[in-house]
């Protein structure tokens, strides 16, 4: 059995707290182009997850109005970022570990790189990751594999590789790569991601070092 010795984390819902912003950018974006849509809630945590031109694309036809759509909802996002984001407890204090131990780490977001650099220099995980995968890397964005493999491709000796995730798809990406899968208890879509069969599930980021040593069966 291989060690684990590479973890890959989603962005948006798993190292970082945007959800609400992601659901206002949402509900901005619709009252803007919908002005009489009737979303609710839950129709809005729907949407977290898949790339933005996938969510837009099912509502409208019009390729020109998706990218608007695309625009006015990143600008919306980036103007009220930091006024709303923050980070899971424990998390920089596990990244901090890992590292330490010298495990390989990346980042594997559907968000575009502009979109996601504001966020992961802000709570400075550049220090800590290995490779970042974003949505201009890949042709087929999770739950396809390929972003999993680009990651593995952009690092070296790559033996058993986590992916933990807060979305299905995250979940799926990891499955469809053959590699083990973490789920997390804060996802907004928790039945969902249960309904994925990751093979390891956390409340906390404090339980991912004791998974990881049980696995591996040694102490970090």
């Amino acid at each position: 059995m291989q060690k684990i010795n590479t973890i890959l984390f989603d962005l948006d819902g798993t190292l970082v707290d945007s959800n609400q912003l992601l659901i206002d950018s949402f509900e901005e974006t619709f009252k803007c182009f919908y002005p009489n849509n009737n979303n609710s809630y839950q129709d809005y945590v729907h949407m977290i997850g898949p790339t933005l031109e996938e969510t837009f694309s099912i509502l409208e036809n019009n390729n020109e109005k998706v990218k608007k759509m695309i625009q006015y909802f990143r600008e919306f996002y980036l103007k009220n970022e930091y006024q709303y984001i923050k980070i899971y407890p424990n998390l920089i204090e596990t990244l901090d570990k890992l590292k330490k131990a010298n495990f390989q780490l990346g980042i594997v977001t559907t968000k575009f790189k502009e979109s996601a650099i504001p966020s992961i220099k802000h709570f400075n995980f550049d220090q800590y990751m290995d490779v970042f995968v974003y949505l201009d890397d890949v042709k087929h964005p999770k739950p396809n594999a390929e972003p999993i493999y680009y990651a593995k491709h952009s690092l070296k000796n790559t033996k058993q590789v986590m992916m933990i995730g807060d979305n299905p798809s995250d979940i799926l990406s990891g499955k469809n790569a053959n590699i083990l899968t973490c789920g997390v208890e804060w996802s907004l879509k928790k039945e969902k991601l249960k309904a994925t069969k990751p093979d390891f599930w956390i409340s906390d980021f404090k339980e991912l070092i004791p998974i990881i040593n049980k696995y591996n069966k040694e102490v970090i």
